[in-house]
Formats: structure tokens, sequence, C-alpha cells
């Protein structure tokens, strides 16, 4: 649904729709978060708008910010988040000067605010931190990026300690992915302190992950890791070296991380125990490549898929993969079922003893007594 003024356009999930999920105190609201946005370009501007409402916002689109300072005027609805201009094209009001206006004011004060640059510069930094903006995001941005920004600040306050999320509802990949396209410092961290990550002006720094660090630590992370987590921005969270950007993370891990899910999505439990079925494995077993068999080792029965991942010589990736396809072959079931097939009969015959017939054990049981009635003349 859509509603539209000569200035602004107001744009509605459809009622299907389902609500984007927002922090605890929002979800028993019955109106939907509202994001404000502002972009110059037409095109650009109609696609964040339109990733908005699919993921369930109502979004104040316009193309400069003066024809929405009516919105955050006393009287009206404020919008959870607002995504501006850092700077003006045609000398209008800019998002500094905009940010600045509404930490000025108690009703305004707690926003989320995001800066949209076209580039990023230590100068533009400090302005927003003087500002108190949340934080600067480069363009070109990909909407999903808006998307999960969203879906981790809407509703909640401009300066909490930190923000709560749930993989479920922003999966960690996603999360991180989101953080790199801003210059803030802060660290991502599970509920349960199984791992965590820290980040710095679009790198990853460090990570760690039930007692891996570095690279494998975050491809864990991002595999494995799941429930609450919290996002915490600060200075002192995010010691360490660079390990990687923005651009290799888009471009390797949250591809791999998307996969993951995809293949964890078909069905085969991490917690699950397989074993090899050799009868089906002696049939397909000319046309699988020479690397399948380290995974077939791991199948024994005893391990789960989870400890096969992380023994695997291959990436956990591709070890899932093969698992997978393996699996829909049949060379791979659960453990249970082969215990079920190949059942233990219930009466285990003697060892190193003959087995005799009825008739023979009566005859061998008898022969001795008559041996010894005969010798004693009875």
């Amino acid at each position: 649904m859509v509603s539209s003024t000569t200035l602004a356009t107001v744009l509605e999930p459809a009622p299907s729709c389902a609500s984007a999920d927002v922090s605890p105190r929002r979800r028993s609201c019955r109106t939907r978060p509202r994001v404000l946005l502002v972009e110059a370009r037409p095109e650009q501007r109609d696609v964040l708008a339109q990733a908005l409402v699919g993921a369930g916002f109502e979004v104040l689109a316009a193309a400069a910010i003066e024809p929405v300072l009516e919105a955050l005027g006393p009287g009206g609805a404020l919008p959870h988040l607002l995504f501006v201009p850092a700077e003006s094209a045609e000398g209008g009001m800019d998002g500094l000067a905009l940010c600045e206006r509404l930490r000025a004011e108690p009703r305004t004060e707690h926003l989320p605010v995001y800066l949209l640059a076209a580039q990023d510069s230590p100068t533009l930094r400090e302005r927003a931190d003087a500002v108190r903006a949340d934080d600067v995001l480069v363009q070109p941005l990909p909407p999903r990026v808006v998307v999960s920004l969203a879906r981790l600040k809407a509703g909640r306050g401009a300066f909490a300690s930190a923000y709560e999320a749930h993989t479920v509802r922003l999966p960690l990949a996603e999360a991180v992915h989101a953080l790199l396209h801003g210059v803030r410092e802060g660290r991502v961290e599970l509920r349960d302190n199984a791992g965590w990550l820290t980040f710095r002006q679009g790198h990853v720094v460090d990570a760690s992950f039930e007692g891996e660090r570095g690279m494998v630590a975050i491809r864990r992370l991002l595999f494995f890791g799941s429930g609450a987590y919290a996002v915490a921005f600060g200075e002192e969270l995010a010691p360490g070296k660079l390990l990687l950007n923005a651009r290799i993370y888009d471009s390797l891990l949250l591809a791999a991380a998307e996969r993951f899910q995809a293949l964890c999505a078909l069905g085969i439990p991490l917690s699950a125990r397989l074993t090899v079925d050799f009868k089906r494995l002696a049939d397909v077993v000319r046309s699988l490549p020479e690397d399948v068999g380290q995974v077939i080792r791991l199948c024994d029965g005893h391990r789960t898929v989870y400890t096969a991942l992380l023994e695997c010589g291959l990436s956990e990736v591709t070890t899932l993969e093969v698992l997978t396809c393996l699996y829909a072959q049949g060379v791979l079931v659960p453990a249970t079922f082969i215990a079920e097939r190949e059942r233990v009969p219930q009466q285990v015959p003697r060892f190193f003893e003959p087995v005799l017939d009825a008739a023979d054990e009566e005859a061998d049981d008898e022969a001795p007594f008559e041996d010894t009635f005969a010798a004693t003349g009875s």
C-alpha cells in the first residue's frame, strides 16, 4: 500500500506481510515500525524502500530532508529509525545538521540515525561523532544491509550499551555483513559466551569460537553460532589486528555461510549420528571422488555430523555437501537404522560346543549310568 504527497511517500507492507521484529517492548504494539529514508536518487531510494517494506517496515521516503521535518515535529508519530544523507547535494539541510537538531530535543534525542555518505573520510567520522550519529554508511549500499540494520536498531535507543538479537530473526552472517559496512568499532557476542567477534572500521579484527581463534573461528562462528547474541559498540571492544575487510567477507564468507545454512535446511541435523551402508556403498563407490573417503571414514555411528565437520580435512561447507549427497544416495544412513536392520539374535548359540538333537542328548545322558549299574552287578 502506497500513499504519497508531492514531497514524500509513505510505503506500507501488504496486510499479509509479517511485521518487522523489533525490540521486546515494541512486539506487542500493533503499529509497524517506521523507517524514515531520505535518498536523492530515485532508483536507489525505491530499491531501499521496497526492501524495507518487504521486511515488514513502514517507510517514509523522500528525496530531501525538509519535506519530512514535519514528521519529526511535535504531535506526530516519530519514526523508529532514520537513514539520511550526510551531505545535501542541493544546499539544503544535511544529515549532520538534522542529527544535531534531533539530539538537542528530548523528544527525539533517542532516535537512531544512520548517515549515508558517498565516501568515508576521517573528517566525516569526526563530524558524525560530534553530532552523535549511530554510524556512517558508505554508498552504494546493498538493500540487505539496510534491512539488517533496521532489524537490529529500529525501536531501540540510539545510545544503548548493547543491542540484543537472535539468529532466528537476524543470522550472525547477516548482522556482521551489515556492521562491516559502517565505520564504527564493536563486538558481537553470543549470550552463552561460546563465541565472539570484534570489528573495526569495516574490518573483522578478531574472533573466538570453542577454543579456535582467527579465520577458523570466524567461519565456525558464522556456521555454528546460534541463539541470542548482543552487538556492543566501543573502541576498547575491538583490539587486535585486521583479519579481513568487508569486500572479502562479502565475496567469500557470506556466500559460504548462506550455502551452509541452505544445506542445513535440507534436514540432516548436526546432532545426527550417521553410519555407512556398505551394500549401497559398493554399488556407487566407482562413481565417487577419492576425497570422499575421508568423509566416509568419519561416519562410524559414534561421531555426530557436527563432530565430523570439525574433524574433516575439507572445509565445513564442502564436508556438509558431501554428507548431504551421500545421505541422499543412501550411502550414509542413521546409525539406528543399521542397528534395527541387523538386529542381534535373541538366543546366541554356545561357542565351542556341538549342538545335539533331543535323541542324542537323551542317549548321552543315560549311557554313563547304564555302564555303572552293569559294573556293580545291579
